[in-house]
């Protein structure tokens, strides 16, 4: 290397790394920790999701290797071969590089990625220098300790013999403590008697010190409480729980600094719990923590043959899924905040959220909505590395806690991949199925705890869900959005929610009433039809549209029931109005999610029977983003609800002129179009040559496939010219009729029309129309024929039901 290349930039660079590097080794407390913390700077340095340091198939340190079971085999393959795969639970197959550690012989650093990503060559030669420093720092740390060894051994005397002799006569009793206990176990003695037993002989060997057994409590969601104490004073509860709750991991904590000291129990490699021993406020010496471990061994094997296994599962894991559920989460999440404080690894939480589930769910039925989450939870354990830590929250909720040195950058990675996975298409029962997924990245900062950590992803999935919504806006399948919480998140969290508890309570207390808006047919005037409009008459903000509560509380459960209110209230009304109007057309709007559900044409028949509504008067609105779900259901649907003898038509259509394939309308079961309103409000406006263009299309389109075609929006007497030029007969719009409450809806009818009068004083297009107060300011001396009566043209006549 020509050293005048080197530029004082890459000069700092290098220094700033190389400092990190020995700064980061360097704070090891042990050899292993050491080698652990390389391994760990290797990862952050390269982007790697498994790193180990090995000896043969012998494993000093690593990060990502998986749960309890090491892959020692696979890694003694590749480092035997210089390289290849091998598999790492959780993770699947991964490709691995080797580096050797210079100064130690027979190490070897492995550095692999998921799939088939290789570390290229610039990130091996950082690899290498990492393995470079490593073999200084332990080369020097053995130089230390070897003098330090020499000292104490020329420190040793009378008093050192003496000690030893003590701690071969307590492990020889442990020993034998040990086989009494393991007959005991196998001649099924009760298990508190088995427990009270442990307690009582860890007591006896360490010096008649206090003990208690703590253990989570299935039947209280896992809750700590104490099963068995002894000593004279016993352990202080509060004190023993706090002990157990402080203790991270699968090992021991030798107390001290006013602290007992405790050694976790566990069941199938799953904490469960913890012996606690009053120190005195010492450290237990190495002694007594073997015993202390020993014992807590025990403790772990008494629960193991016991039925209490089954119920300690079965509380801590959800049973659609075997993942671990919302309580095991939140335990695993403290336990790791606390880890964070002692080990520097950062945390960081991912909610994820599936989207289209709903959908699924209601048009496939529950057992296909419950084989995709057993799907979605298969792919989501692939994508774990091997420290990381899922489970269903429930629903379609899933949570991964990720702990790393850099734990948003990591936590990113990691969610990058979740949508990858998840946004794959299914398969279930032969058909394929697609989900998105919203995710929430929330960052631990030293001040929220486990369950306010949870909602802060929860919080920013939402708006994960709100920008994936838009970017999907016109396309086909489902997308994936990654949003990291911010604080200003927790105000918009805080209005969801309220609006969702609103809402509950606003169905109970019949907060809600509908508008109706006149249809008009544009040849004369005509009020065919009457639109049912929801509206919320809020306590504190007033009356609001729709659009304003509903798609923040589309998850709601209430929203279904409010749905079904709409159209018995609708239907009834329609009823009467019929009475004195008999070709009157009823439009409702349903929901996307109500269209699919299965339960869509029962609400309608039962909304039908009970006013006596006609079927073919009712007119039901779905919206077009209907279209972007699986294509069979929702031809289906569509299908079902034109059973009930209802007219479908698909609101908000616009988009399918913008390159969208209009071919599936020739297939779906529908019985019209209503033309968007920002396409209707272009008509007149700076583009207006392309939204007619657009126009003329869907209504030869309708014509064509003896589709009605509806204009809404329409404000301006112009857009009323422009929609007759195109062959477009009927348009509701605030020129033409504003939404007014039921009681004013007889009125408009006997009027035979209803709305302002245009701002123009006449129509040159239509100069035979006879009196049409919407249309036209001055009178015209014809006399005026009976509205309602007038037989509709041809293409709008499915569409009204046979008005005549």
């Amino acid at each position: 290397m020509d050293v005048s290349e080197v530029t004082a930039g890459r000069v700092e660079r290098a220094g700033e790394l190389l400092e990190h590097v020995l700064a980061e080794l360097s704070g090891g407390e042990d050899e292993r920790e050491v080698l652990t913390r390389a391994a760990a700077v290797v990862a952050d340095l390269v982007d790697a999701d498994v790193v180990a340091v090995c000896e043969g198939g012998h494993v000093h340190g690593g990060v990502g290797l998986g749960g309890q079971v090491l892959p020692e085999r696979g890694l003694a393959r590749v480092v035997r071969d210089g390289g290849g795969t091998f598999a790492v639970p959780g993770l699947g197959r991964v490709r691995a590089a080797v580096v050797p550690v210079p100064d130690l012989s027979g190490v070897r650093v492995v550095v692999a990625r998921a799939g088939d990503a290789a570390v290229d060559p610039a990130q091996l030669r950082v690899v290498q220098l990492v393995a470079r420093l490593l073999g200084l720092v332990v080369l020097a740390r053995h130089g230390r300790e070897r003098e330090r060894w020499l000292r104490q051994q020329g420190a040793r005397g009378a008093a050192e013999r003496t000690r030893l002799q003590q701690a071969l006569a307590q492990r020889e009793q442990v020993l034998t403590t040990s086989v009494r206990f393991q007959r005991a176990v196998a001649g099924r003695r009760p298990l508190p008697e088995l427990l009270l037993q442990i307690a009582a002989s860890s007591s006896e060997l360490l010096d008649s010190r206090p003990v208690s057994l703590v253990l989570a409590d299935p039947r209280s969601q896992m809750r700590m409480r104490v099963v068995a104490a002894v000593g004279d004073p016993a352990i202080a509860p509060e004190r023993a729980l706090g002990a157990a709750g402080e203790l991270a991991g699968l090992g021991v904590a030798v107390g001290g600094a006013g602290r007992p000291a405790a050694a976790a129990v566990h069941i199938n490699g799953r904490a469960v719990g913890a012996l606690v021993v009053e120190t005195g406020g010492e450290p237990l010496d190495a002694v007594g923590a073997t015993v202390l471990r020993a014992f807590a061994e025990h403790a772990s094997t008494a629960l193991s043959h016991a039925d209490t296994v089954r119920a300690v599962e079965a509380a801590s894991t959800d049973s659609l899924t075997n993942l671990p559920n919302r309580p095991t989460l939140l335990r695993h999440l403290e336990v790791a905040l606390r880890a964070s404080a002692e080990d520097g690894l950062g945390a960081a939480v991912l909610f994820v959220d599936l989207d289209g589930f709903k959908a699924i769910n209601d048009s496939l039925g529950h057992a296909a909505g419950d084989e995709v989450l057993g799907r979605v939870a298969r792919r989501l354990r692939r994508c774990l590395r091997g420290d990381d830590f899922a489970a269903r929250l429930g629903g379609d909720e899933f949570a991964v806690v990720v702990r790393a040195h850099s734990p948003e950058g990591a936590a990113r990675r990691l969610a990058q991949r979740i949508c990858a996975e998840l946004t794959a298409p299914v398969e279930v029962d032969g058909r394929s199925v697609r989900v998105g997924a919203s995710i929430g990245l929330a960052v631990a900062d030293g001040r929220a705890g486990a369950p306010e950590l949870l909602r802060r992803a929860d919080s920013a999935m939402y708006r994960a869900k709100e920008q994936g919504r838009s970017a999907a806006a016109g396309e086909g399948r489902p997308r994936a959005a990654v949003v990291v919480f911010e604080p200003g998140m927790r105000d918009a969290d805080a209005l969801r929610r309220q609006l969702e508890e609103d809402l509950q309570r606003a169905v109970q207390q019949r907060e809600f009433e509908l508008l109706y808006q006149p249809l008009v047919r544009l040849a004369d005037g005509a009020v065919v039809g009457v639109e049912a409009l929801l509206r919320w008459r809020h306590p504190t903000r007033g009356l609001l549209e729709p659009g304003a509560f509903l798609e923040g509380a589309e998850r709601s459960p209430a929203v279904d029931e409010l749905w079904r209110w709409v159209l018995r209230t609708a239907c009834a009304r329609a009823a009467l109005w019929r009475r004195q109007v008999p070709a009157l057309s009823l439009t409702v709007n349903l929901s996307v999610q109500h269209a699919l559900s299965r339960s869509g044409a029962d609400d309608v028949l039962r909304a039908l029977a009970a006013s006596g509504l006609e079927p073919g008067s009712l007119v039901l609105d779905v919206p077009v983003q209907l279209l972007r779900a699986d294509p069979d259901v929702v031809t289906a649907r569509l299908a079902g609800l034109r059973a009930t003898g209802a007219r479908v038509v698909l609101d908000d259509f616009a988009g399918a002129v913008e390159g969208t394939s209009l071919a599936p309308l020739r297939r779906l079961p529908v019985d019209g179009l209503k033309l968007d309103r920002s396409l209707v409000a272009e008509l007149d406006g700076p583009d207006g040559a392309r939204a007619l263009a657009s126009v003329r299309t869907l209504c030869e389109l309708g014509a064509a496939l003896d589709l009605g075609v509806v204009a809404e929006g329409v404000e301006r007497a112009e857009q009323v010219r422009l929609l007759q030029e195109v062959g477009c007969s009927l348009a509701q719009g605030l020129l033409l009729g504003a939404p007014r409450p039921a009681e004013e809806v007889p009125a408009a009818l006997e009027e035979g029309a209803a709305g302002p009068p245009p701002e123009v004083p006449e129509l040159p297009e239509l100069p035979e129309v006879p009196e049409v107060p919407e249309l036209a300011g001055a009178r015209v001396a014809a006399p005026a024929p009976e509205p309602v009566r007038v037989v509709p043209p041809r293409d709008v006549r499915r569409l009204l039901g046979g008005v005549g």
